[in-house]
């Protein structure tokens, strides 16, 4: 199931604001807790690229390394 939000900005005449190239991209967070441990955060993040051909899996232990994984995929998104 896949859903589309949009925010700001107007649409083009292909479907992305405001006339740009259209691209998709996915970010996935789960969390949980571990409570056998003394650090009980746990995140599992998957990180799909803007084209779709590849994706990446990393874990964080703490919220801090959370809130780092999705400014470093929102970086690698193209600004165009």
């Amino acid at each position: 199931m896949e859903d589309n939000v949009k925010s700001g900005g107007s649409e083009g005449e292909n479907g992305s604001p405001n006339g740009g190239r259209l691209f998709q991209a996915t970010l996935v967070i789960r969390v949980w807790r571990d409570t056998e441990s003394p650090e009980p955060f746990r995140a599992r993040i998957i990180a799909g690229s803007p084209n779709g051909d590849e994706h990446t899996i990393s874990y964080a232990r703490d919220r801090a390394e959370v809130v780092a994984a999705v400014n470093r995929w929102l970086d690698n998104l193209p600004d165009d």
